[in-house]
């Protein structure tokens, strides 16, 4: 259910991006048959698709012109089933970007499952627990115990030398990994320790951790299509695509690369990415530095816009039912660890306690993995980092769960029908702010829709008539 839900959430990323993907595929295609056809490789079989890319691309082209005659025509709503038509015939310029975006996340998925939890792993910091240590070896002894009441094979234990106070579950069933901070060790008692220990164990017991590969994929497929966008712009971003591709026909690969590769991917989804053009320019002479501002004006403005727009699609649309599926599989292993440690009271005061924290240094792109994350983030909205963070479901709410459980009570009640109904003025006003929000976010949602529209309408126009003259 959760790698659909992933491969579908992928696909839009392309859907939103088609307007480039889409021209870039004809391109290369047609590229390469026109090498072969130079070439006299399968000549005949070239020459028809490049002349099938080239009369796709006229077509296309047409509709648009359809698509401006009918714009001409819409004098009232009603006249807007008038761009049925054309926008239908715009369709399948969709189908090449949507494939994309599957087979991006199906490769980048299948690329870094080989390494399993290792790259993480050296991300992290984290070490081998350190048995002479008395108290390292108590935990050690801690995850056995948990383990073996479980049924399930004994995890490896890494520790991370960080007064943070968080754990984390890696790796899959038959190879599972449990990462504490030292900050947790020294932080909770024994029986808060076992608590987390179990809700570990229940991680990787429960399979979360496949589903937790397909998500990461798909920031990894977002970081991709944006380190794509980058490439005129900044050099780190062809150095990220061509180690990808050296490391996609090489059997062996070193961890490290392979890290290195899913932190290039992860800056392509930061805010500040992309150098301002007098950066890019550097100390070029003034006449030279003017031409290269003004050569790469149109890439820097396009990257920007198509970045904002993937941005909110993927934080209001694609987001949302990747955060749901996770938050309730979080709440599912909450379930089962209050069944494996039976002291839903030692893990509630363990939550409490990690609620607050951030994940340890160089998790914060794959801070879902973590027992808690903050509900926000402290990055700049525009960081699509912190779309990782928003997976995580609130402390407060999975406290309340547990209270259920049999945990003590915590904090203040959330409103429901039954606390409204005992307070008509609370209701009154609830009521007021639930009717002014729904127009708002309806006209949030109508900005941004008509801001894609534009965007990729004179994106795919633009795109699609470079192919029609080069192919």
């Amino acid at each position: 259910m959760v790698a659909s839900v992933c491969a579908l959430v992928s696909a839009g990323v392309g859907l939103v991006l088609s307007t480039i993907v889409t021209p870039l595929v004809l391109l290369a295609v047609g590229g390469l048959l026109k090498l072969a056809a130079a070439l006299g490789l399968f000549e005949s079989l070239a020459l028809g698709g490049i002349s099938l890319i080239h009369d796709f691309a006229g077509r296309q082209l047409a509709t648009f012109d359809r698509l401006s005659e009918a714009l001409d025509r819409v004098d009232d709503p009603g006249d807007l089933a008038l761009l049925a038509g054309p926008l239908a015939g715009l369709a399948p310029a969709a189908v090449p970007a949507l494939l994309a975006g599957i087979i991006v996340w199906l490769w980048l998925r299948r690329l870094f499952g080989r390494v399993g939890s290792d790259d993480l792993i050296a991300r992290l910091k984290a070490r081998p627990a350190n048995l002479d240590d008395f108290e390292e070896r108590q935990l050690a002894n801690i995850v056995a115990e948990v383990a073996i009441g479980a049924g399930a094979p004994t995890p490896s234990l890494f520790l991370i030398d960080t007064p943070t106070v968080n754990a984390a579950a890696l790796g899959s069933p038959d190879k599972g990994v449990v990462i504490f901070t030292r900050g947790m060790l020294d932080g909770l008692d024994r029986g808060e320790t076992e608590a987390v220990a179990a809700r570990l164990v229940s991680t990787i017991g429960a399979g979360d951790l496949h589903a937790a590969t397909a998500i990461m994929a798909v920031f990894r497929t977002l970081g991709f299509f944006l380190t794509v966008l980058d490439l005129p712009l900044r050099w780190s971003a062809w150095r990220t695509l061509g180690g990808l591709l050296r490391v996609s026909v090489t059997r062996r690969m070193g961890t490290d690369a392979l890290g290195r590769l899913g932190e290039g991917l992860e800056e392509g989804l930061e805010a500040d990415a992309i150098p301002d053009l007098d950066k890019i320019a550097g100390n070029a002479p003034a006449l030279v530095g003017k031409a290269v501002r003004l050569l790469l004006l149109p890439f820097y403005l396009a990257a920007i816009f198509y970045k904002l727009i993937l941005f909110l699609w993927t934080a209001l649309f694609l987001g949302p039912p990747m955060a749901l599926l996770w938050r309730n599989r979080c709440y599912w292993t909450d379930a089962r660890t209050v069944k494996l440690a039976r002291n839903p009271e030692a893990f509630a005061r363990a939550l409490e306690r990690i609620g607050a924290a951030d994940p340890p240094p160089g998790g914060e792109s794959f801070a879902y993995l973590f027992i808690a994350a903050p509900t926000t983030s402290r990055r700049a909205v525009t960081d699509r980092r912190s779309l990782a963070l928003a997976l995580t479901p609130p402390t407060s709410k999975r406290l309340a769960r547990l209270s259920a459980m049999g945990a003590n009570p915590r904090g203040r009640r959330a409103l429901d029908l039954a606390t409204l109904a005992a307070h008509p003025l609370r209701s009154l006003v609830v009521g007021a702010l639930g009717l002014l929000l729904v127009p708002l976010f309806a006209v949030l949602v109508m900005a941004i829709g008509f801001l894609t529209v534009m965007v990729m309408t004179f994106g795919l126009l633009a795109g699609l008539t470079i192919v029609h003259g080069l192919i």
